[in-house]
């Protein structure tokens, strides 16, 4: 169905997302069915927790000023707004890594696969080839399938936020 967010009237076919304007973050359960079935991303919690833990990373770029400082950028500089979004993504998905890091002990055997394999399902050009589409990299989001898996895992690794600071680098 349709839900009224702070961010305007929100669709299940949107997928999960924070809404700044509420502070909240809207997920349509159903989506975790698709990631397993037709995203391929496999069954598993940690994918799960992971795609909450992204969002709430978007939270995170709220809270520190980050989120309005890409909003600007983008504004300033029109061309360069895709691929801002990607960085603010980027560092969405460092900091899901981070909360993962940081609760090792919670982690079981195979979560770190499994997250590793819903970065890569949701990679924009894995997205776009499995519908269909050419790979383009100007109409990308949220960043390639490689890129996302590789910023879950710096801040898998270094469970340090601050690493996550390099991805989004406004001059």
């Amino acid at each position: 169905g349709v839900e009224r967010t702070g961010c305007g009237a929100a669709s299940s076919a949107m997928g999960p997302f924070y809404c700044p304007a509420d502070q909240s973050i809207y997920i349509d359960t159903r989506f975790y069915d698709q990631l397993d079935r037709q995203l391929g991303a496999g069954p598993g919690d940690f994918a799960r927790y992971y795609v909450v833990a992204h969002e709430y990373g978007h939270h995170i770029q709220t809270l520190t000023g980050i989120s309005d400082a890409i909003r600007s950028a983008q504004q300033q500089n029109p061309p360069r707004a895709n691929q801002l979004q990607v960085l603010m993504e980027l560092q969405a998905d460092c900091y899901a890594g981070v909360w993962a890091g940081k609760n090792r002990h919670l982690i079981e055997p195979g979560d770190f696969e499994e997250g590793m394999s819903a970065a890569s399902a949701i990679g924009d050009d894995t997205l776009m080839r499995r519908s269909g589409q050419m790979a383009n990299p100007e109409s990308f989001t949220h960043g390639t399938s490689q890129q996302r898996m590789q910023a879950l895992r710096l801040g898998l690794e270094t469970a340090d936020d601050t690493q996550c600071d390099r991805i989004v680098q406004i001059g």
